[in-house]
């Protein structure tokens, strides 16, 4: 396909919104550094809401498909109907949805009324584990094997996410490609040195980062601070919001853990309290690549992650620039943490090294390989 004199392709997003979530934040990464002068990125969202709207580049058309709720039927069948109608006013030369909800959404809208330009989906989460309880009683994998055969491509933020996929669906491996997630390091560095409150400096600081939700598993963290506490006094803030506070906030009572645990709720500009951490802790139980491991590491922020299904032992190189430990073990967990507190030198030279390796997941080394793709599956 050639280009129509030299004007830019028209790419359209989908998704479900702009909330505060790392899918959304990379979303709305590659949208504000695609190369303008190839692709002009236009927005569809099931609800124009999220916090990450006010971030979004002023020059990308944000549609809004869905402004309604309806029962289950009636609202994807208006999600079907809306994004054929945006693609038949628009005229995209490519598709690229993110999320699962989005995904499938978008691919039933192709078997149904063919949106006649490419479609990529983008998986950003271990789907066998975050789906397990939601969809044990519907045939969600026979519905996504056939929808996701009509894909050009299945971009996956990890090689384990597209490992699982590919073994859940069937599909050949030439049919992903893995690309990790863009970070704007330099608007992470410039935001953490805005103002914001300090954290005490009597105590040593760790610092969690993440949805209040089962998958972040608090529960092990905690549990392992409770044993650090006895040998070296140290203070935890988590940073963010979720279904999971009145649970956590009950067992900080119960482990007495007040004078050491606080809960600091959603923080709009993290990254002000996560360069101000001695150690940045992730506990979960699983993620898809985990981009608040990248923003500690591009604070120079020493990590010890749980070597969890898929993204920390990728991002840490198995290791090399962070400590990994056996998920759901709060005894290697606390050990991890006391080795570096008691060990300075090793925390600055991790926080170092941490530094430039967060740098090979910035937008200006990962954009340019969504825009190969895009440029590859246009051009056929």
């Amino acid at each position: 396909m050639a280009m129509s004199a030299g004007r830019p392709y028209p790419v359209l997003f989908i998704a479900p919104n702009l909330g505060g979530g790392g899918a959304e934040r990379a979303l709305v990464n590659v949208i504000n550094y695609l190369d303008r002068s190839r692709f002009q990125p236009h927005l569809a969202l099931f609800q124009k809401e999220g916090v990450f709207l006010e971030t979004l580049a002023p020059d990308v058309p944000i549609y809004e498909i869905q402004p309604k709720d309806h029962a289950f039927l009636h609202r994807n069948w208006v999600r079907l109907r809306a994004i054929k109608r945006l693609c038949d006013q628009i005229r995209p030369a490519l598709v690229m949805s993110v999320l699962w909800q989005a995904n499938i959404v978008t691919l039933l809208t192709d078997k149904c009324f063919d949106l006649a330009c490419p479609v990529v989906v983008n998986e950003q989460i271990a789907l066998k584990r975050d789906l397990q309880a939601k969809w044990q009683r519907y045939p969600f994998w026979p519905l996504a094997r056939d929808m996701y055969k009509r894909t050009a491509k299945i971009v996956t933020i990890s090689s384990g996410i597209a490992s699982e996929l590919q073994e859940m669906l069937s599909l050949p491996f030439d049919k992903f490609q893995v690309i990790h997630n863009p970070i704007s390091l330099g608007d992470i560095r410039e935001q953490s040195a805005l103002g914001s409150p300090s954290l005490p400096v009597t105590h040593p600081c760790l610092v969690a980062v993440g949805r209040l939700a089962r998958q972040k598993n608090y529960p092990l963290l905690f549990r392992a601070v409770c044993k650090v506490v006895k040998e070296e006094p140290v203070y935890l803030y988590v940073l963010g919001e979720g279904p999971e506070r009145p649970h956590l906030s009950k067992m900080i009572r119960d482990l007495d853990l007040e004078p050491f645990v606080h809960l600091l709720g959603f923080q709009h500009n993290p990254y002000a309290q996560m360069r101000q951490a001695d150690i940045f802790v992730l506990s979960s139980e699983y993620e898809g690549f985990s981009n608040v491991i990248v923003e500690a590491m591009a604070l120079g922020v020493p990590v010890v992650a749980t070597d969890c299904p898929y993204g920390p032992r990728e991002v840490l190189a198995d290791g090399r620039y962070g400590l990994l430990v056996a998920p759901g073990d709060e005894s290697a967990l606390a050990e991890a943490i006391l080795f570096l507190l008691r060990n300075p030198d090793e925390r600055r030279r991790l926080g170092t090294q941490a530094q430039e390796r967060a740098e090979d997941f910035s937008v200006q080394k990962i954009v340019p390989s969504y825009e190969s793709l895009f440029w590859s599956l246009i051009a056929d």
